[in-house]
C-alpha cells in the first residue's frame, strides 16, 4: 500500500537488487523533474486547469513517496551488505 492505494511499484522495488534500485532512483529523479515542470507550466495557463493540476500534484506526491521508499530500501540493503562483509572478514580471521 502506498498512500492508501495498492501499489505494484512497491512490490517491484522490494524485488530489486542494489544496482536496479540505483537505476530506479535515477529514473524517479528524471520523472519528478518532468512532472514538476509540467505542473509549473499548467499553473501558468489562464485559466489554470484545476482538475489536471490536482491530478498532477497527486502524481508528484506519489513519485516522491516511491523515491523515498526506494532510497530507504537501498540504504537498508547497503547496511545489510556491510554487516555481512564484516561478518565474513571476522570469520576469516578466526
Amino acid at each position: 500500500m502506498l498512500l492508501g492505494e495498492p501499489s505494484p511499484s512497491l512490490a517491484k522495488i522490494n524485488e530489486m537488487n542494489m544496482a536496479k534500485l540505483e537505476e530506479k532512483i535515477a529514473q524517479l529523479d528524471v520523472e519528478l523533474e518532468r512532472v514538476a515542470g509540467k505542473l509549473e507550466r499548467m499553473k501558468r495557463n489562464e485559466p489554470p486547469p484545476e482538475d489536471k493540476i490536482k491530478s498532477v500534484g497527486e502524481l508528484l506526491v506519489r513519485l516522491n513517496a516511491l523515491k523515498a521508499y526506494a532510497v530507504k530500501r537501498l540504504e537498508g540493503k547497503a547496511e545489510r551488505k556491510k554487516a555481512w562483509e564484516e561478518k565474513q572478514r571476522q570469520q576469516g580471521r578466526m
